[in-house]
């Protein structure tokens, strides 16, 4: 007979340290990318990642259901495909709850979530699945208007527990120039916020 004791609680509040070989790989990304945790923590973004998604790091938490849920107003007006993001994101932390029901973190994501949001209670109790869609996420952004993008997420092999998500436009389409135009100015807020750096 076994002598070993139930499982110890998890608490992952804050993930840890984003690996030096991770964060060069994603700094040396010119489309928008971003390392995310299985609770959709947003732990790491390049420049032009954090400028895509500028609207979810106002928070001093960044997390894309957090913002989804708890910012509905604003989050609708980024999401024009709000639904859809909604049920992806709530079937992600029922994924994510079934992989580790010992995370304390995520579980107290969830009862925030659940506490505060009526949307996010109702698609959290119905137990229905999404069904699989397409890699494509689409954005209204701020500054540069409705972006259709092309969005992979890849695991490290390293770091089984993140993903590093990448977001591209078709070649020659309006989401591809619009997307270097933020590309464009992330890098012009870049150099004139450098150290040493005359202003023009």
């Amino acid at each position: 007979m076994s002598t070993r004791g139930p499982r110890s609680s998890v608490d992952r509040t804050r993930p840890a340290p984003l690996r030096s070989g991770l964060r060069a790989v994603l700094d040396a990304i010119d489309a928008p990318a971003m390392v995310l945790t299985d609770r959709l923590d947003v732990v790491a973004a390049n420049a032009v990642g954090r400028a895509l998604l500028a609207p979810v790091f106002e928070s001093d938490r960044p997390n894309l259901a957090r913002y989804l849920f708890l910012d509905e107003d604003g989050s609708s007006r980024f999401y024009p495909e709000w639904d859809l993001v909604a049920d992806e994101h709530t079937d992600r932390l029922r994924a994510a709850a079934a992989a580790d029901p010992h995370d304390r973190a995520l579980h107290r994501l969830i009862g925030e979530l659940s506490t505060t949001s009526d949307t996010f209670r109702t698609r959290w109790c119905s137990k229905v699945l999404c069904a699989c869609r397409a890699p494509r996420m689409v954005v209204d952004h701020p500054l540069v208007g409705e972006l259709t993008l092309v969005r992979e997420d890849l695991t490290p092999t390293a770091d089984r527990t993140l993903t590093l998500r990448i977001c591209t436009a078709d070649p020659r389409s309006p989401s591809d120039e619009r997307l270097r135009i933020l590309a464009s100015w992330t890098q012009e807020e870049a150099t004139h916020h450098r150290p040493g750096t005359a202003p023009t």
